[in-house]
């Protein structure tokens, strides 16, 4: 007998929240010590080098590996906004706010944004609870908002950080944007991999375009040489990083077949309260009564945001068509997955 979608959805969101919180960590440490281009695009080659071969392999085989042109180009076009607009954004808040204040911020207005794009997009129905949740969400980043200028002056002091009211209020705007383009990511991947795209595919696409994007930047910014001669150590902890969010967006993907939007979020939003351990204990960024309470406010929202009770995901896994590219059989035998 299987395992029950629903709890298979469940594990899939832990291990990406655990995931996700190593590949923070090694954000945080490489945030002020490399250049962050160059380490989102190495991070993103990971998974572009290790499902690459597996989806060429497939397609030497006679099967369809990408979606049709329309799919494919959406998440072309979602994937660019992706590395531009929120991977690289969320790095530099790191290296300007800290781990503690940025991943906060990040997921809730992920949650937000996710909430109310469900809503209305996909037709998930809300519930009082929820909008209460929300409201706890807004008030919780209005208090890290507070709470990031001492961040701000520990990053200055330790790493050299820009400090200054303007350069918090930026770097706070960079974490919300961030969020809000990675519950649009998370909105387009669900109807993607239920439907037409496999979980490897969409993977690919969404990484390979950080590659092609930002490795061209990358070599333009400090030449190949530059690139090659990037310290040892900083260069495992990227591929490090690279290895770690491959699975965690494996994971999160699958998870996304399995359960909603909202719930899979809420549920892999535990990463919050270890960003801020993390941060405090890793990185000494200092906490505040202000953190304190608007990650507290955080955690809230997210035990009050409630699963939609419209329809089973697992009458949805089982209804979808169990084909070569849609199968979760076939998402599970990926390498390293």
């Amino acid at each position: 007998m299987g395992l029950d979608p629903v709890v298979l959805g469940i594990i899939c969101c832990v291990f990406s929240a655990l995931g996700y919180t190593a590949v923070n960590i090694c954000l945080r440490f490489l945030s002020v010590n490399c250049d962050q281009v160059w380490v989102i695009c190495l991070k993103e080659l990971v998974t572009v080098a290790t499902v690459g071969p597996w989806l060429a392999w497939r397609a030497c085989s006679g099967k369809v590996v990408l979606p049709p042109a329309r799919t494919l180009a959406v998440l072309m076009l979602l994937g660019l906004v992706t590395q531009i607009g929120a991977n690289l954004p969320v790095i530099w808040a790191m290296s300007v706010v800290g781990l503690a204040i940025t991943i906060p911020v990040c997921m809730g207005v992920n949650l937000m944004a996710s909430a109310v794009i469900a809503w209305v997009v996909l037709g998930e129905r809300g519930s009082k609870t929820s909008a209460m949740a929300i409201g706890c969400l807004i008030g919780s980043i209005g208090l890290l908002g507070m709470g990031s200028s001492q961040a701000n002056a520990s990053m200055a002091a330790l790493a050299g950080a820009a400090a200054g009211p303007f350069w918090v209020v930026l770097g706070v705007a960079a974490a919300c944007l961030g969020g809000c383009i990675y519950a649009s990511l998370a909105v387009v991947i669900r109807p993607s991999v239920t439907g037409s795209a496999s979980p490897a595919a969409v993977v690919f696409v969404i990484t390979g375009m950080g590659v092609v994007s930002l490795g061209p930047l990358s070599i333009w910014r400090h030449g190949a040489a530059g690139l090659l001669s990037t310290p040892p150590r900083d260069l495992c902890v990227m591929l490090a990083a690279g290895a770690l969010n491959m699975l965690a967006f494996l994971a999160i993907t699958k998870a996304l077949q399995l359960t909603t939007v909202v719930h899979a979020n809420a549920l892999s939003a535990s990463q919050v309260a270890m960003a801020v351990v993390a941060g405090m204990f890793l990185f000494a960024e200092p906490p505040n009564p202000w953190l304190i309470i608007g990650v507290s406010l955080t955690i809230l929202g997210i035990m009050l945001i409630d699963r939609p009770a419209d329809k089973s995901r697992h009458g949805d896994a089982q209804s979808q068509p169990q084909d070569e590219t849609t199968a979760p059989s076939e998402f599970t035998t990926l390498p390293g997955a």
